[in-house]
């Protein structure tokens, strides 16, 4: 299932979505490529994570402190 999804650049799209394996649920963060002219031609890369359940508040927790740290610095 879909959550979420953005163009990393012209040709590069990161989608983040559930995904199974081996009968596990996990959150799967994914670069895709452009392969033709349709969103349904998007081919997914090795570029990517997944991961269980239990790891997303951790995931969350440190891309808010990537955040923040940012901020700090003036870098956005």
């Amino acid at each position: 299932m879909k959550i979420y999804e953005f163009k990393k650049n012209a040709l590069e799209t990161l989608i983040i979505q559930f995904t199974e394996f081996k009968g596990k649920k996990l959150l799967d963060l994914r670069i895709y490529y452009d392969a033709g002219k349709n969103k349904e031609d998007r081919k997914p890369t090795p570029k990517g994570i997944a991961i269980s359940r239990g790891f997303i508040p951790k995931l969350k927790e440190g891309i808010d402190k990537a955040l923040a740290e940012w901020e700090k610095e003036g870098a956005c």
